[in-house]
């Protein structure tokens, strides 16, 4: 089993790639790189994180933690905070509704 930190971006939704999720997938990429994460960072792009009305959404597992509004300029803060440090970014955070 992976002790690898699972970063997803949205990008083939139907509103997080209109609002540059590609740009976000690409400064995770680029931070982790920087900061020499490859080995304990996996970073992909995938479907709807049905998040849609706070995109660019991002998960980070396997802490199962959801965020929204994410900026290319967020990716070193979630990664260096979140993914290194294991301490959510809470001003990004989309808590979960209670039901």
């Amino acid at each position: 089993m992976s002790d690898k930190v699972k970063v997803f971006v949205c990008t083939r939704g139907k509103k997080c790639p209109k609002r540059d999720s590609d740009d976000v997938l690409e400064a995770f990429e680029c931070v982790a790189k920087r900061e020499g994460l490859e080995d304990s960072v996996s970073i992909k792009g995938c479907k709807c994180l049905d998040l849609c009305k706070k995109g660019p959404a991002v998960v980070v597992m396997p802490d199962k933690v959801r965020y929204g509004h994410v900026q290319p300029s967020d990716a070193a803060e979630i990664l260096k905070a979140h993914a290194k440090g294991g301490k959510p970014v809470e001003r990004l955070v989309v808590k979960k509704k209670k039901r």
